[in-house]
């Protein structure tokens, strides 16, 4: 995955240039055949992969210079800090990581910008194919050199502050998708997506009080959710750790690779219980039929091993030969059916209880949100930036609206695709501008599903704060000489 790939990265650390020679030493991606300078783009309805004549210079530098919404990422990142108030602190954006991948897989970390217009400034010169953003520091990061923490030193460079954020990836799903594997997504599982947000949306809202939650599409096959409530903010990594266990519910098979572990009560958690309800409606109306989940054996099999009493595993197995072969739905209620008469025919014991919980147990397994929970578990964790162009897909990471149940990835815009647009608006006579783009929606949806409520927020946090200080100094007694 690409969220693991700087567990052995080279970094070139606060560096300006980059040589031929040396990039390619450090690159990790294959080369490409001769005269093949391409970008992937995913057309899974043909389950093809796609050649689009992309030319990294040449498209990067138009999209970082008028596509790129910098001032709507940057003051998001300032939390108000980019103000003229008087609680305002002048130094927050430059003690902020940015890390930038450059062609070549050469990373440049450690970097910081005072605003908008220097971090479009570096993005135009450095054209970086991705901008990863990591937390803000007790220091600018490009002085951590002289914070070294040596012995006896009260001199250490640490991370103050930083998003809670969670990762959720469609490879992680591969064990229960019949229609796509790896990097592939189509529109029969990209639904997995969807239940996921929707059940970790309402959780992070219900169960931690969370308010504002920017959700984002990777550009490819997954899903970010940055949690920026100033309380998310400064989690301690134990406190990030034990929210993202929260979640983790699917806990991989046992010994024999066969039978799915999910980690649930009987009776279920009261958070559970409410997935539960967003769950089953999918599982019966869209994940069996699209799936077609129990025609195959490679998937079958598994399902009946989740059975845990033998006897009815037998009798559903019997019962699933003299069904349709082609409808995992009637399957499905044969199974319900049957562990339901089996539970209720059984008085107590061990038996009783797994078979109360047998069927939640499938449906939790099979569909509940899969998270990376190491990318949530530290808080100086990098994470690809909003807005980013994926460099396999040409794809725009754009932020999603988690009520929405239409997203498709697949319609999502490409850079060709924006600077096609704004070409057109231009030769129309209109503004070179994003706004003549698809790219004004992506910015319309992170105004109105997230930032906007926040920049409220962070003003009225800054006037409360000041009220608080002019109290102070008005209570204080003068001093006496």
């Amino acid at each position: 995955h690409d969220r693991h790939r700087e567990k052995g990265r080279h970094s070139s650390e606060n560096m300006a240039t980059t040589s031929p020679s040396a990039m390619d030493h450090v690159s990790k991606k294959p080369k490409l055949a001769d005269g093949e300078d391409a970008m992937d783009v995913d057309d899974k309805e043909n389950r093809k992969i796609a050649k689009v004549a992309f030319d990294h210079e040449t498209h990067m530098r138009i999209y970082y210079d008028s596509l790129f919404p910098a001032e709507s990422m940057m003051k998001w990142l300032a939390y108000g800090n980019d103000l003229k108030h008087p609680q305002a602190d002048a130094g927050f954006m430059q003690r902020r990581e940015f890390c930038f991948t450059l062609p070549g897989d050469v990373f440049v970390r450690y970097q910081s910008f005072k605003d908008d217009k220097e971090l479009r400034k570096e993005l135009k010169s450095k054209l970086p194919s991705k901008i990863d953003i990591g937390p803000v520091f007790n220091v600018d990061p490009s002085k951590r050199l002289a914070y070294s923490g040596g012995a006896g030193s009260d001199r250490v460079f640490a991370p103050t502050e930083r998003e809670f954020v969670m990762d959720i990836d469609m490879t992680d799903y591969d064990d229960v998708r019949t229609c796509c594997s790896a990097a592939d997504i189509c529109h029969k599982c990209w639904p997995l997506m969807d239940v996921a947000v929707k059940v970790i949306d309402k959780g992070l809202r219900e169960d931690f009080g969370f308010n504002h939650l920017l959700w984002v599409y990777s550009g490819r096959r997954g899903i970010h959710c940055w949690v920026c409530d100033k309380r998310a903010r400064q989690l301690s990594n134990e406190a990030r750790a034990a929210v993202a266990e929260y979640f983790s519910v699917y806990k991989g098979t046992d010994a024999s690779g066969l039978v799915k572990r999910v980690n649930v009560s009987n009776p279920l958690h009261p958070s559970l219980e409410r997935a539960l309800e967003e769950l089953k409606k999918y599982w019966r109306e869209t994940y069996l039929p699209e799936q077609q989940l129990l025609e195959d054996d490679k998937y079958a099999e598994p399902v009946l091993a989740m059975i845990p009493v033998a006897d009815v595993r037998e009798e559903v197995k019997a019962a699933w030969k003299r069904a349709p072969k082609d409808d995992s739905v009637q399957k499905w209620d044969e199974l319900v059916k049957r562990v339901d008469k089996a539970r209720k025919a059984v008085k107590g014991g061990p038996d009783k209880w797994v078979l109360d919980k047998c069927v939640n147990e499938i449906i939790f397994a099979h569909v509940y949100p899969r998270l990376d929970v190491e990318v949530s578990k530290h808080m100086n964790h990098l994470l690809k930036a909003p807005f980013c162009v994926h460099p396999k897909t040409g794809r725009v990471c754009v932020p999603m609206d988690p009520k929405d149940d239409d997203f498709d990835p697949n319609k999502v815009p490409t850079v060709i695709q924006l600077i096609d647009e704004m070409n057109a608006a231009k030769a129309a006579g209109k503004e070179v501008s994003y706004k003549e783009t698809a790219m004004n929606d992506a910015v319309e949806t992170f105004n109105r599903t997230f930032w906007n409520g926040l920049k409220k927020e962070c003003k009225e946090e800054m006037d409360q704060l000041h009220g608080k200080v002019r109290e102070a100094v008005a209570a204080a007694k003068p001093l006496d000489f």
